[in-house]
């Protein structure tokens, strides 16, 4: 009898240890983090004062016109165009493009900041 009891007892304490294990790698199963969103704002933090042959009315005629017979205009050729440097022709196009008004538009193309025409 003492066997007997001994055995349930044994049973007993294993059942409690796997149901114990099984309730514990739910619990952990079941655990997530929310995703995290990120909200990114994108604004010219460059200013810059120009000397410049050309004025800002002037160069966004001259980036229209090049938008005009071209597919899209990259910060390097507005840059070329413009004889700015490569921070004041990037913060002036997205000056551009923040402004509805003006019909230039930012598209990111992989890892590449590509200005077309707003439709």
């Amino acid at each position: 009898m003492c066997t007997t009891r001994n055995w349930k007892a044994g049973i007993l304490a294993i059942a409690m240890i796997l149901v114990c294990g099984s309730a514990n790698a739910q619990h952990w199963h079941r655990y997530y983090r929310p995703n995290r969103v990120v909200t990114v704002v994108v604004q010219p933090n460059v200013v810059s004062h120009v000397s410049n042959r050309f004025n800002q009315k002037e160069r966004l005629a001259m980036a229209i016109a090049y938008l005009e017979t071209h597919e899209h205009l990259t910060i390097r050729q507005y840059a070329k165009m413009t004889q700015l440097s490569m921070a004041s022709a990037e913060a002036e196009l997205d000056a551009f493009a923040i402004d509805k008004k003006k019909p230039i538009r930012l598209v990111i193309r992989g890892k590449k900041k590509v200005y077309i025409k707003r439709q």
